[in-house]
């Protein structure tokens, strides 16, 4: 199959692609700052002005905050006032229907992902698959690094607007029923399990195989479905 090729993203798109991975990083304290404008723009090698556009979208997306004298602050998202336009899509998704939407969008991201991941987009999902084997032991860290793992496929899009779907679908994991009940299933066995099947992903992904992506994915996310929901009504969970 012939692979498409990738759009030419504009110079601000490409630096907020390295913004939005610095705020994942473990240093990136919520409530710490970024570096000025200026020392920014020339640790990224850009002008001002094309810092300030990738700036503006993290602020719209509410991941960090601009104040005259305070500087670049990132947000701390427990604290956050929502924003009074955006949907708090967690009152209205059950465990259920968050499953039915990762299966419609994720595998079909891992696909677009294997057509535009760069080599830096495959080392931070191999960073988060070998941060998560670390922390086995840990159910609250080991959460972290799955979800950032998934995020970093999202973000190998290189799609603002996929991007912002698949924010949505991290925003309804953090519902309280989700995570009691991801809770409750996860064993290390299944962790471990996770973990190669993550491993298969991102192998597709580096391997610049959309349907290899995708396939893996689904098969991912059905033992997901499998072993959270088996043994519980739908009726339950809703």
């Amino acid at each position: 199959m012939q692979q498409p090729f990738p759009l030419v993203q504009k110079r601000s798109d490409k630096i907020l692609d390295l913004l939005r991975e610095r705020l994942t990083q473990q240093d990136a304290i919520q409530g710490s700052r970024l570096p000025p404008e200026r020392s920014l723009a020339a640790e990224l090698n850009v002008s001002r002005r094309v810092l300030r556009e990738a700036l503006q979208k993290l602020e719209e997306d509410g991941l960090i905050q601009r104040t005259p004298g305070r500087g670049t602050v990132i947000v701390d998202l427990s604290q956050a006032t929502p924003n009074p336009g955006a949907v708090d899509i967690r009152q209205y998704t059950s465990p259920v229907e968050l499953m039915d939407a990762r299966f419609a969008l994720e595998p079909a991201i891992a696909a677009i992902a294997a057509a535009h991941a760069t080599s830096r987009d495959i080392d931070e999902m191999r960073r988060c698959i070998e941060q998560s084997q670390n922390v086995i032991a840990d159910h609250r860290e080991w959460e972290k690094w799955d979800g950032a793992m998934h995020a970093a496929i999202g973000r190998a899009t290189h799609n603002d607007l996929l991007v912002r779907f698949f924010d949505m679908l991290t925003a309804a994991r953090e519902q309280t029923a989700w995570g009691r009940l991801r809770k409750a299933s996860l064993t290390p066995e299944r962790q471990l399990l996770y973990i190669h099947q993550h491993t298969l992903i991102v192998t597709a992904i580096e391997e610049r195989s959309p349907e290899q992506a995708a396939q893996a994915m689904r098969q991912h996310l059905t033992t997901v479905r499998r072993t959270m929901f088996d043994q519980l009504d739908e009726h339950d969970l809703k």
